[in-house]
């Protein structure tokens, strides 16, 4: 285990997730996110990130699909559950992670929501990499903290910057049968 592993060993949501890898782990969804299955092919093959990977089931799909893939979380019990040849697994706290700038052709980020790693998602993609990214609005039963919601047009917003491929808001129903809403947005960087 690496001295970054050490440092988040106690850190709330590593643990709170851990229990819920080991309590619920048959309730979790293991296909892969029909966005990803329905975008990935619009980037290059090549080096892919999945940011809050969790059981790795985006990450092994585009592992499956030729990608490198860098699959990041917090849950070292999630992790241990990745083995694929293509994926390295990288226990980080996504509040203070950074992207290495213009490194991936293809950047992921599903049910997860941390605003700081906008500019260094951005920044991460190289000229033409794609960023498919899709989380909960507010509205969604799935947390009592309104941080980890987006507000509505937020997620459109934030990457006006690319080039929009895809973008929409819309009531969905989860893997638990609970109503919804999720954006759901598919970029290109060009410059």
């Amino acid at each position: 285990m690496s001295s970054e592993s050490f440092s988040i060993e106690n850190h709330p949501d590593r643990i709170r997730w851990n229990k819920r890898y080991e309590e619920e782990f048959d309730l979790f969804d293991k296909n892969p996110s029909e966005i990803v299955m329905q975008y990935y092919k619009i980037a290059n093959i090549g080096k892919a990130l999945d940011i809050a990977c969790g059981l790795g089931r985006n990450s092994i799909f585009l592992a499956e699909k030729g990608f490198i893939v860098d699959a990041v979380d917090i849950s070292d019990i999630a992790l241990k559950n990745i083995k694929h040849k293509n994926i390295k697994t990288y226990q980080a706290d996504l509040s203070d992670y950074k992207i290495e700038k213009e490194s991936y052709d293809l950047i992921i980020n599903i049910n997860f929501l941390e605003r700081r790693l906008f500019p260094y998602i951005k920044d991460g993609l190289k000229k033409d990499g794609v960023l498919i990214f899709e989380t909960f609005l507010e509205g969604s039963p799935q947390t009592s903290n309104k941080s980890y919601l987006l507000k509505k047009n937020e997620l459109l917003h934030s990457f006006l910057s690319m080039q929009i491929i895809f973008y929409q808001e819309k009531e969905v129903i989860t893997h638990k049968n609970e109503k919804a809403y999720k954006a759901s947005l598919v970029a290109i960087k060009k410059c």
